[in-house]
């Protein structure tokens, strides 16, 4: 493990920077001659736009253009895809309706973009919007979640009935239902998981350029996965994805909701294309309550079966899901396929049933947010054991010792799949039990409740997967100087990428901590990634980071092996020196290396698409050519 390795305690690399406001965040990215892009939003959840003029707003001053819903059907802009799709009940699929980037009959939540105007300065854009003339004819509409499916309600869109976009089923029913038939007791709960509104630090924001010379578009956002954005934002804008090129600065937090594709971005860079010239658009606060995907929103029943000791026999769970008025990028999965897995928690469970009715509203779109489905499946578990406990009259405690998964049952697979292969989760209980004191608790309110003061205690258990797939990439360069860059795929929101993965470098490739420089967010140098979500960074990236380092190491090794005349075994590296074991005089440097390999290229692509890309020497060219796009 080299001096400032993993598992070292260093000094952030990216705290002074940030903390000294020398960070870049999407609004600190301005061009020459940009305009500003303002959106006209509707005022009402669900109505038919009867008329929509703009003439007087394109005559306005400083107007550049002002788009509507038909000038991009003109242009042959398309829709925001739904990248997440699940079957459903009997291989039913998502029903997926058309999510425009403008509303155009119809608008179906409050909220809901109608026009883009573009100016020369943004008062100039929200005086014009002023002026456009939208007649809207109201219509019936459905907001609340438990009430998406009653008969009657109001209809979000005509290709699905009822309002149901996916009756999604995961267990076995039939064993939950015989489990339930024998059972000696149940609990039972109904329960809401509101829904959120995300605030991060920074709102969401998009500046769109357009090369005319060479056709290229560039976006700079603030987004935790550029690369996955890459490929649908070409398919909308319908322009090769080779043409296309995304930046992500700093991220001022991202929670989810900056992951997905979203109407401003596609007007930016249309806009852009359109008039020759940068276009900004940045969100204020009102405007975010409005158009970020929110999270959650749920309205669940939770049936637990119990033996007469109180063992857990079967667990069924029905949930209606909000996905509010039309499907962000990943909308169905997450009260589905990301949720369902997890819900026998950590508890032996033999049975487990549970239908999720996802539906439209009259609602700004929902999405992930803060784990994704799993926290929403914990939440539910851990409120009906609560209430098993209080139908056996036992403490929450001892119900759940009575049922997690023990040391002697592991590796242990669920009923829902998931495979649990280590942990002593009894043990982690009972160690949690004397550290917060709770045999003692009870005395301890009896004491507050002298002083006129009520206190109480709570308990849940958590697990969660995290860490996902499909893969991703990193790409490390040594320098003719003995510098090691390292391009990785992911955008920060804060977690200390470049300090984290500058420690992996430095063990792996025997280089002072310092010699290291992290960058990400640009996919041009980057090509093969995933982004920022689902606890996935260090697992992903760092294993990918690792294993470059690692290729780059054994190249170094044998270039080395052959200048100095030795045996790839006996030599080392240490601090950015290519040495002979216990003759440290012997030596060579990565720079002199990097000069002998020039210009040598070497890549890995592992068939799991857990891809690296890495050269030693060769600066200034990208790993891979531009439309090398990852399958």
């Amino acid at each position: 493990m080299g001096q400032f390795g993993v598992g070292q305690a260093v000094r952030r690399v990216e705290d002074e920077r940030l903390l000294t406001g020398q960070g870049q965040y999407g609004d600190d990215v301005n061009r020459p001659g940009q305009a500003y892009g303002y959106v006209l939003r509707s005022p009402l959840a669900h109505a038919l736009i009867t008329r929509l003029d703009v003439a007087a707003a394109r005559q306005a001053p400083g107007v550049l253009a002002v788009l509507t819903a038909m000038d991009l059907d003109a242009a042959g802009i398309g829709s925001i895809p739904c990248v997440a799709p699940m079957k459903g009940r009997n291989g039913s699929p998502t029903i997926q309706p058309r999510y425009p980037i403008l509303a155009g009959e119809r608008c179906r939540h409050v909220g809901d973009a109608v026009a883009f105007v573009v100016a020369d300065s943004l008062a100039a854009a929200r005086d014009a919007a002023e002026l456009i003339e939208v007649d809207y004819e109201p219509q019936a509409a459905v907001t609340s979640t438990a009430e998406a499916l009653s008969e009657g309600a109001a209809q979000v869109h005509a290709e699905a009935p009822g309002n149901l976009c996916l009756d999604y089923v995961h267990g076995d029913e039939a064993k939950v239902a015989a489990a339930f038939t024998d059972a000696e007791h149940v609990a039972r709960i109904e329960i809401v998981n509101n829904r959120i509104v995300v605030s991060s630090m920074e709102p969401r924001g998009a500046l769109g350029e357009y090369d005319a010379a060479t056709g290229q578009l560039t976006m700079t956002t603030g987004n935790q996965g550029i690369f996955r954005l890459r490929p649908q934002l070409a398919q909308v804008l319908g322009m090769p994805v080779e043409k296309l090129r995304l930046v992500s600065p700093d991220v001022g937090g991202g929670f989810g909701m900056k992951i997905f594709l979203y109407p401003e971005q596609v007007l930016v860079l249309h806009a852009a294309r359109l008039i020759g010239r940068p276009v900004k658009w940045t969100s204020d606060r009102a405007e975010a309550f409005l158009s970020d995907t929110q999270g959650r929103d749920h309205v669940s029943t939770a049936e637990l079966a119990l033996d007469a000791e109180g063992r857990f026999l079967a667990l069924r769970i029905a949930t209606v899901a909000n996905l509010g008025a039309y499907l962000s990028n990943f909308a169905p999965f997450v009260p589905t396929g990301a949720s369902t897995g997890m819900m026998s928690g950590l508890y032996r469970i033999p049975a487990v049933f549970a239908n999720v009715k996802c539906v439209f509203t009259h609602t700004v779109p929902v999405d992930a947010y803060r784990g994704a489905g799993r926290p929403e499946a914990a939440y539910i578990v851990e409120r009906v054991v609560d209430e098993a406990a209080r139908v056996m009259g036992v403490s929450p405690l001892e119900i759940r010792l009575r049922n997690l998964i023990r040391p002697q049952d592991l590796p242990y697979t669920s009923a829902m799949g998931p495979v649990y292969d280590s942990g002593d989760f009894p043990a982690s209980l009972e160690k949690l039990k004397k550290l917060v004191g709770w045999d003692e608790f009870e005395s301890f309110r009896a004491e507050m409740a002298a002083a006129e003061r009520r206190v109480g205690i709570g308990l849940a258990c958590y697990v969660e997967g995290t860490g996902v797939g499909p893969y991703e990439g990193a790409h490390i360069q040594v320098e003719t100087t003995g510098k090691v860059k390292v391009a990785i795929g992911l955008t920060s929101q804060g977690q200390g990428h470049r300090t984290a993965f500058g420690q992996i470098v430095a063990d792996e490739l025997g280089v002072p901590f310092d010699d290291v420089e992290v960058v990400s967010g640009d996919t041009r140098r980057m090509p093969y990634a995933v982004g920022t979500f689902a606890s996935r960074a260090a697992v992903m990236s760092g294993s990918a980071v690792a294993l470059t380092a690692r290729m780059v190491r054994a190249k170094a090794i044998r270039i080395a092996a052959e200048a100095l005349e030795a045996n790839e075994d006996d030599l080392e590296i240490v601090d950015g020196l290519v040495r002979v074991k216990g003759t440290p005089a012997v030596n060579i440097s990565l720079g002199t290396i990097a000069v002998l390999s020039n210009p040598l290229r070497y890549a890995f692509d592992e068939a799991s698409k857990a891809a690296t890309q890495f050269t030693v020497g060769d600066p200034g060219k990208p790993p891979v050519a531009e439309d090398d796009e990852p399958g």
